[in-house]
């Protein structure tokens, strides 16, 4: 752009292009701004004559539907939504358009970013249908953030941006060879993101390469930094390997990747140390933080939806009601308040934040690690199918309000996709994406997806 060879107008309508043509099988939008073409053409005209632009002048971006965008209903996938409109951006977004990234449009989700059942479907919501893993089309993209990591998986924009509260940017990046970056808690401001806990979520780029991770961070980071990627470790470096929490029959070929991970940094001169970390289970607090914060964000937002979770539950529509769905989570979280004292919670959450993070800092300082390692996701199950065996290893980073970035590492079957988590030292993000940058240098495992209909035999 910078030397004339591209206009924003031109990359627009290429993702605009490519959306058409490939969401109709991939289910990965929900929504396209309809003034994303006038925006990219007031980019050009502004760099045409010299006008100071931001660092993403002209760069289309993706932006999670469950984060509100002004001018775009805010729907986190449900029909109950469909018509809420907020009354200004999330933070995020506008730092994004301070940025002069174009806002090309909302992703699909698992509904209410999968907090609405006990049960949910991966990447499958009312309003946006079931995303599709672009390497295996009948593969699940696995995570409430699935429509953003597929959108930059197939190049439907440059940039996307995904929500974590417990693994929803790393496992379903990972799913699909892509890099998935949770910032430290605090680091992206959560106003203006359909809420589960406060203590938990967060905002975070979802992109194909830790270079362009790092500068959309760069963007919505509070405060702004600079940070420089080299493709070597610094002398000394020290990672944890942890195998991470997992179901029975997880596939062996996530074993083999992350010995070839740990295998390949030794080889770029890294200490590696076995460890094993505390994985702290929420469930007993987010009842109640949900609660509190989805009554407060449905008051503030302006269209026709239901006002309280009581109105959310009492909802009618033949797409919500399908049968093996319900409202488990929320009629939990609506109960909630009732079952113990806000006090109680309080506790609670108090508790296992600093377990985790005293577990988390001892494994840091015991053994100088500069970071912890283990595997991103299980081997991709299909669509149609229930109680697969997974690996998740989001938990401690979740709670603890840990930097963590997933990038690909391999493959189970050679199609599907496996990746490798790092998690770093609370707010040390930029120390983190140095790291990630430089094992992603060094292996270069990232396939471009196929849409193959099935798996080969």
């Amino acid at each position: 752009m910078a030397a004339g060879l591209l206009t924003a107008e031109e990359l627009t309508t290429r993702c605009l292009k490519r959306i058409e043509r490939l969401n109709p099988v991939l289910h990965a939008v929900i929504s396209v701004n309809p003034y994303a073409l006038a925006r990219a053409r007031e980019i050009d005209r502004l760099r045409s004559s010299g006008f100071p632009l931001g660092p993403l002048a002209g760069i289309p971006v993706l932006v999670k539907d469950n984060i509100d965008t002004l001018g775009l209903a805010t729907t986190a996938g449900s029909e109950a939504l469909r018509h809420a409109y907020p009354y200004r951006d999330a933070e995020l977004v506008g730092r994004l358009r301070k940025s002069g990234a174009i806002i090309l449009g909302k992703t699909n989700l698992s509904e209410w970013a999968a907090y609405r059942t006990s049960a949910p479907h991966n990447g499958w919501s009312p309003v946006g249908g079931q995303t599709r893993n672009p390497h295996v089309l009948d593969r699940t993209p696995f995570g409430s953030s699935g429509g953003s990591a597929v959108a930059a998986a197939a190049s439907l924009a440059p940039l996307a941006i995904g929500t974590d509260s417990f693994g929803s940017i790393i496992a379903p990046s990972a799913t699909s060879a892509v890099v998935g970056f949770r910032p430290s808690l605090g680091r992206v401001s959560g106003a203006g993101i359909v809420p589960i806990s406060p203590h938990q979520d967060t905002a975070g780029p979802i992109t194909r390469n830790v270079a362009d991770a790092a500068a959309v961070f760069a963007v919505i980071a509070t405060p702004r930094f600079a940070c420089r990627l080299e493709p070597d470790l610094p002398a000394g470096t020290r990672i944890g390997v942890w195998r991470g929490r997992r179901s029975a029959g997880s596939h062996p070929d996530v074993d083999r990747v992350l010995a070839e991970a740990a295998a390949r940094l030794e080889e770029l001169g890294v200490t590696i140390v076995e460890v094993d970390v505390p994985a702290p289970d929420p469930s007993g607090v987010l009842p109640y933080e949900f609660k509190r914060g989805i009554n407060a964000y449905l008051s503030s937002v302006g269209g026709e939806h239901p006002r309280n979770l009581d109105e959310l539950i009492a909802f009618s529509h033949p797409a919500e009601r399908r049968s093996e769905l319900g409202v488990t989570r929320f009629e939990r979280a609506q109960d909630s308040d009732m079952a113990r004292s806000p006090r109680e919670y309080l506790e609670e959450r108090q508790r296992i934040t600093e377990e985790t993070r005293g577990g988390v800092d001892a494994l840091f300082g015991r053994h100088g690690l500069h970071a912890i390692m283990a595997p991103s996701n299980g081997r991709a199950p299909k669509i149609t199918e229930r109680g697969h065996a997974w690996v998740f290893s989001g938990a401690p980073a979740s709670v603890g309000g840990y930097p963590s970035i997933t990038v690909p590492a391999g493959y189970a079957d050679a199609r599907l996709p496996l990746g490798v988590s790092f998690m770093g030292r609370r707010n040390r993000d930029e120390e983190l994406l140095g790291l990630a940058y430089s094992f992603e240098q060094a292996t270069r495992a990232r396939k471009r997806p196929l849409y193959l209909p099935v798996l080969p035999v």
